[in-house]
């Protein structure tokens, strides 16, 4: 009896073992200390985000990409777990990077480079910064023909580095998510679903202002609950290909929106695509300020990628951040009030977010 206890509490221990998360070298330190997000459930087998964007803390670690040019050996290694049974037409990766204190992302000479699981390795290729801004921190690299016809399953790894070591400091991974043929499988024909809050269901009022040391936009930073939280339930599943967007605000008549306002969408399994505030589609003035409404669309691959949500599944809750990234007291009121050329609509701008995709 007691031979078989033993031989259970083995099996159990060797479980517990294999089921551990495996973890990067800079998350076994102390996470009471400067913590990390969690890391992000996988969004199918084909498309993984790194850190749950949801979770991003109030300044959190640091994680600097290495200097210098030891290509083998000083770099900053990101692996994935990707699955699918897929062969692989192309893989992209989209990754959230801060530049040294003082200095412009576009002035660091990044590198990056991606490793199949049998050690198949691309050349080494730029990150080019002039695909991301202060507000869209999703720099794409891609690899169109290097791994074609491999099998998707196994660990892939990102690898990335600045190749210059002329002391102009170290850059700050944030995040990053790796895409397999473009992140799904989808077969089946196009559907939507559209959740719209109420003036009940939504959190209505001011944007909170919050900006970073390296960049205005560094959510490592200040953390996603210093911004303004409303989150979409979707019950369909079906990979999302393009969203639309609709927000009204009250705006200070000196204000531009699109200055220094972003919107954070985080899909259900943690991963993220960011944007600033387009010009509105409709505005009504009110001395001194003006009612404004935003339609916000976003198209699929081919013509329009929709970068790092590409090939989410739909179900579970989407949520949507907001934050100023200019403290100036111009305050902007998010409101359910619609603007239109024939004056003022109560309830007529309730925020509401439509996925659009194709089923599995």
């Amino acid at each position: 009896m007691h031979k078989d206890r033993l031989i259970l509490l083995l099996l159990l221990t060797v479980f517990a073992l294999v089921g551990a998360e495996c973890r990067a070298p800079w998350e076994e330190e102390d996470e009471k200390k400067d913590p990390l997000p969690d890391r992000a459930f996988a969004s199918t087998p084909l498309l993984r985000a790194y850190y749950d964007t949801r979770t991003f803390p109030r300044k959190m670690r640091d994680i600097k990409i290495p200097e210098g040019d030891e290509f083998e050996d000083e770099h900053l290694t990101i692996k994935f777990e990707m699955g699918g049974a897929a062969v692989v037409d192309e893989v992209r990766t989209h990754m959230y990077l801060m530049p040294p204190k003082a200095t412009q992302l576009d002035d660091v000479e990044l590198i990056c480079r991606c490793v199949a699981p049998d050690g198949t390795a691309s050349a080494w290729k730029p990150v080019d910064a002039a695909t991301s801004n202060t507000f869209d921190p999703q720099m794409e690299v891609t690899f169109q023909y290097e791994f074609d016809g491999k099998p998707s399953d196994g660990t892939w790894s990102i690898q990335i580095k600045d190749y210059l070591e002329d002391g102009d400091g170290r850059c700050v991974f944030r995040n990053a998510s790796l895409h397999i043929n473009g992140g799904d499988a989808a077969t089946g024909g196009n559907t939507s679903e559209n959740d719209t809050l109420t003036g009940a269901q939504g959190n209505y009022g001011p944007i909170p202002e919050e900006r970073g040391i390296r960049e205005p936009f560094d959510i490592g930073h200040f953390g996603t609950d210093r911004m303004l939280l409303n989150e979409f339930t979707f019950a369909s599943t079906f990979y999302v290909r393009s969203f639309q967007l609709r927000i009204g605000a009250y705006v200070q008549a000196d204000n531009n929106p699109t200055d220094d306002n972003v919107l954070l969408l985080v899909a259900p399994s943690g991963n993220w695509m960011a944007f600033a505030f387009p010009d509105a589609t409709e505005s009504v003035d009110f001395d001194p300020d003006k009612l404004e409404v935003y339609d916000i669309g976003v198209g699929s691959l081919p013509n329009a990628r929709l970068m790092n949500l590409n090939g989410e599944l739909s179900t579970g809750t989407w949520s949507l951040y907001l934050v100023d990234n200019k403290k100036d007291s111009n305050i902007i009121i998010i409101t359910t009030d619609e603007a239109t050329p024939g004056g003022v609509v109560a309830n007529g701008a309730e925020l509401s977010l439509t996925l659009f995709g194709q089923n599995p």
